[in-house]
């Protein structure tokens, strides 16, 4: 009799007991720095002074205050504005084109060197352009001086170093997106594809309203997790290259925050602009499953 009872409580917990120990590091190390994240926001406290002050909204008051931040929120904004279309589009396309030429000789070289700097490391991705974009003796202004055009101030110049930033971004993340688009394409029917072409269908007729609709869970996956990827992917090309300048002209929000609490140790400050980022990123993404979802055909 204690035997059946000890095999029914096990049954009984042994869901809890597999499903727990994911529960809780997501209880740990997602909803307790959020938590954490909240109540920060609404002191005055460096984690190491016995000194504990309750600001209230102080800390959100300096930071929609301050020119830095505005500043970063801005560039943000274009960054996003620039990155998400390309994070989308041109992976799409390299996609399509590598798909094109599947089964040949170059398929699988094609498919290596566009995700090899998927897989390098910021620093060395930032020492390779930072040689690249030397504005003294970089590979670029010597091209450029050789074809007669003067030379450039690339990333160390307030009008191009946010357009920098994006371009080292974008190489250096796109290869992942151009993957999962290149497993979507390929989950595609072929027989779809020959019944396009006994019907006539062009090679565009075909993408646009046969392939497209098939590919686009793909499609809501990356439109969803491209946000997260371009604020985070950001900060580290900007840490290895431009550290934010000049004149914070290439800074992010998310790099913004790294500085107010790593560097000047203004936790309540950086706490709050975390807040706000996951209240911006939370409503983006509500508004994605609203609209984008309804449009994603499954099956």
């Amino acid at each position: 009799m204690n035997g059946l009872k000890l095999r029914s409580l096990t049954r009984l917990l042994a869901p809890y007991l597999f499903v727990g120990p994911t529960v809780l590091a997501v209880l740990v190390f997602l909803y307790g720095p959020i938590v954490g994240s909240a109540v920060l926001s609404v002191l005055d406290w460096n984690l190491l002074s016995p000194d504990i002050n309750f600001v209230g909204t102080a800390n959100y008051k300096a930071m929609f205050g301050s020119a830095d931040f505005q500043l970063s929120a801005w560039n943000t904004l274009l960054y996003c504005a620039i990155l998400i279309p390309a994070q989308i589009v041109l992976p799409l396309i390299l996609a399509v084109m590598i798909h094109a030429v599947r089964g040949s000789r170059m398929d699988t070289v094609y498919r290596g060197m566009l995700f090899l700097p998927t897989i390098l490391a910021y620093s060395v991705a930032g020492v390779a352009w930072s040689w690249l974009l030397n504005p003294v003796n970089g590979l670029f202004n010597e091209v450029l001086t050789a074809f007669g055009f003067p030379r450039s101030r690339w990333h160390t110049d307030p009008d191009l170093a946010l357009l920098c930033v994006s371009l080292i971004t974008f190489w250096k993340t796109f290869g992942l997106n151009m993957l999962l688009w290149l497993a979507a394409i390929a989950n595609v029917p072929p027989g779809l594809r020959e019944a396009s072409r006994l019907d006539g269908a062009s090679r565009w007729q075909y993408f646009w309203t046969i392939e497209l609709p098939m590919i686009t869970p793909t499609a809501f996956f990356i439109s969803v997790t491209t946000l997260f990827h371009i604020l985070d992917d950001i900060v580290g090309v900007i840490d290895v290259l431009t550290h934010g300048g000049p004149a914070g002209r290439s800074s992010s929000i998310l790099y913004f925050l790294w500085q107010q609490g790593m560097q000047f140790f203004q936790f309540g400050q950086a706490s709050a602009v975390a807040m706000i980022i996951i209240v911006v990123v939370l409503s983006v993404t509500w508004m994605q499953f609203r609209v984008g979802e309804k449009r994603v055909h499954y099956g």
